[in-house]
């Protein structure tokens, strides 16, 4: 093995290091909104929502 693929050989495997401490790095900073995102997905499944403005009464006291 000469030098110029040893050279070629630590390129490649710290490109990949770093590529995967990118990955890694963008995954973690991204966890707290999809967290966020789940409980609020949980949250609105659990709770009873309101009809749709289109399916609500708009006479006075509510009767269609």
């Amino acid at each position: 093995m000469d030098w110029n693929s040893v050279t070629l050989l630590a390129l490649a495997v710290f490109g990949f290091l770093g590529l995967c401490v990118m990955l890694a790095v963008s995954l973690l900073r991204q966890l707290p909104e999809l967290f966020e995102a789940w409980h609020k997905a949980r949250r609105s499944w659990r709770e009873p929502s309101e009809p749709p403005v289109s399916q609500r009464s708009t006479r006075p006291g509510g009767e269609d």
